[in-house]
């Protein structure tokens, strides 16, 4: 059985974990497959939007550390080496996620555990069942912080609520996640696969470079100054006003009708 399924719908790439005897613990064959499927998601113009789910209602329990499946290849499958490498391997994965130039969700049922709640993090939005459970769990297995977590965490719910979650490890349900700003949304579970093919059918319809404008646009801005923000807005207004999709744009508001946008 593949450790992950990739689904492509006009425009729309959706990659599920698929592990569920295993809660779907991310396996040298899940970077693997991740890894590749970032690069394609990338390069290929068709590819317009992705999601991350997971088989068998869980997410992700994180980092497979049974040692059943990947005794001689380690972690990230490129085999036994020190955990610094093979942890900059995954960093790596998980920054080209955090940077795709496309816009990315994750929809999360069950358990959103350890590195997999960096994954979650790394996406431009999180959608929850109401039975979603996120964990921190590091600290409980003497492990640092990984997944990107360190950095993304303070970020959505704040330093203090940041070290309670890392120091304690408890797991946050679904409500909570959505007070503490963690998440976007939570629905009840059996609406999950609707709401959650509704959003991702709207960012796979959206103008796509203008959307990898303005999230390269967000992200940036607790670095920048106001004035650099706004030098910044200016070249990628300049840059959107070269594409065929704000010409569809203008062009839908004058006709009174919904844009139908290409990516282009």
């Amino acid at each position: 059985m593949a450790a992950t399924l990739v689904e492509r719908q006009d425009g729309l790439v959706t990659v599920t974990f698929n592990r569920p005897e295993k809660k779907n613990a991310l396996n040298a064959e899940s970077w693997a497959d991740l890894d590749r499927v970032l690069t394609e998601v990338t390069t290929n113009p068709d590819d317009r939007a992705l999601v991350l789910t997971g088989a068998g209602g869980n997410f992700s329990s994180g980092a497979d550390l049974s040692g059943s499946s990947d005794a001689t290849s380690g972690l990230t499958g490129r085999g036994r080496q020190a955990i610094l490498h093979e942890m900059r391997v995954v960093g790596d994965i998980i920054n080209r996620l955090h940077r795709l130039p496309k816009p990315t969700l994750a929809v999360v049922d069950g358990v959103c555990v350890g590195v997999a709640l960096g994954i979650a993090l790394a996406c431009d939005l999180v959608l929850a069942s109401d039975r979603a459970r996120f964990c921190e769990v590091f600290a409980r297995r003497g492990l640092a912080l990984d997944g990107g977590t360190s950095w993304t965490l303070p970020r959505h719910v704040g330093l203090r609520r940041a070290k309670q979650l890392a120091f304690f490890g408890d797991i946050l349900g679904a409500d909570d996640a959505l007070a503490w700003g963690l998440i976007n949304e939570v629905v009840p579970a059996d609406e999950l696969p609707k709401v959650a093919g509704a959003w991702g059918r709207r960012l796979a319809d959206g103008p796509t470079t203008t959307l990898s404008l303005i999230k390269r646009q967000l992200d940036a801005a607790g670095s920048l100054t106001f004035e650099q923000a706004l030098e910044d807005e200016a070249r990628s207004q300049h840059i959107a006003y070269t594409t065929k999709d704000m010409a569809e744009g203008i062009r839908s508001f004058l006709e009174r009708r919904e844009p139908r946008f290409t990516g282009r």
